[in-house]
């Protein structure tokens, strides 16, 4: 990790005290991939911390590894992305709107299924760990009774997103543990990365605040930790976005490269692959990106393959409203926009 700040990290200041001023309590880390080089810079600790190893809440960003294990499977012959999810549970075959779904389908939203399972509410105990007590009883019997909506169109859903990881155990026997740390962490050299933190990184994993400074619980997504489990550094983010450009571990870049092939077509400029949203700039450059946020965190990853260029941006402070069941959303998520503007001046392609 070189140290020494190049004049994108200025520019990245400047963004953060821009959206955030002296917003408390707030650490805020900001990681670029810029030629080949890795540079951190953080906000909101006193000097001589080390933001590149502190650990957030990866959130959403999880899907994108969990739709790279599932291209690293298909590579291995454990399974194919086009197979029906009845072949893994055979439990939901009496429900053929959903059995027929693919993997493929989950991976790229356009599933058809909710963006969230219908028991989720039902099982709430504590408001602010909305999926603490979602359990594989549960999962079995949403996916009984759902009754998917217009397959084949995008459609963002969490519970697609949960399921896939789910599948993926079911199909290997491994826990989603196991498969991220064997089969990405490892060959990456990513360190920090986990559903389940050891003493060490617990020290290291931040607590997390709403936007007004409300202090709340990390998230624990159990039986869908697929859709957004991980715990994760700007460190190793980094070197997933090194990675996802093509310089990595040769097995892992060419699934990651299948990853980021354009599935379905979301809006004018912007398509889905597996797990990556694709958005295609006015040079015709595309950027994949994906974001994350619980009620405590933000983050957002996003990287131009063919520039060797990536952003990590990664927030204790969220910006994700307290409403897990409403249709609303927050008017701005800052760590996006951060994210994006510094993507903008390293690549000066997006609009």
């Amino acid at each position: 990790m070189i140290t020494t700040e190049p004049p994108i990290i200025k520019q990245a200041e400047a963004l953060v005290r821009e959206h955030y001023g002296r917003k408390s309590p707030l650490t805020l880390t900001v990681g670029i991939l810029e030629h080949g080089n890795q540079y951190c810079w953080g906000y909101g600790q006193p000097q001589g911390f080390d933001y590149a190893s502190a650990i957030y809440e990866g959130a959403s960003i999880t899907k994108v590894f969990t739709n790279t294990l599932l291209t690293l499977l298909e590579q291995q012959g454990k399974l194919k992305r086009t197979d029906p999810i009845s072949r893994y549970i055979p439990e939901c075959s009496s429900n053929h709107q959903v059995s027929a779904i693919t993997l493929e389908q989950l991976g790229s939203h356009t599933s058809g299924l909710p963006r969230l399972p219908a028991s989720l509410r039902s099982v709430v105990t504590n408001k602010l760990n909305p999926y603490e007590h979602y359990s594989e009883e549960y999962l079995l019997k949403d996916l009984l009774q759902c009754r998917p909506e217009a397959p084949g169109r995008f459609a963002y859903s969490n519970f697609g997103g949960g399921l896939l990881g789910y599948i993926l155990t079911r199909c290997t026997g491994r826990s989603l543990e196991e498969l991220v740390r064997d089969e990405i962490c490892r060959p990456l050299f990513m360190e920090d990365t986990a559903f389940e933190l050891n003493p060490d990184q617990q020290q290291r994993f931040l607590p997390v605040y709403t936007a007004n400074g409300k202090e709340v619980p990390h998230w624990d997504l159990g039986i869908l930790a697929g859709a957004g489990g991980l715990r994760t550094t700007a460190r190793d983010l980094l070197q997933f976005a090194k990675a996802n450009v093509g310089l990595g571990a040769a097995a892992v870049t060419a699934a990651m490269k299948e990853t980021q092939q354009p599935n379905c077509r979301i809006r004018r400029n912007e398509e889905v692959g597996l797990g990556w949203i694709i958005r295609t700039g006015v040079y015709h450059d595309k950027i994949h990106w994906h974001n994350g946020g619980t009620f405590g965190s933000n983050s957002f990853i996003g990287f131009h393959r063919e520039k060797n260029m990536a952003v990590v941006v990664l927030a204790n402070n969220s910006d994700f409203a307290l409403k897990l069941f409403s249709r609303l959303r927050p008017q701005k998520n800052h760590v996006d926009e951060i994210g994006f503007e510094l993507l903008r001046a390293l690549t000066k392609t997006i609009d």
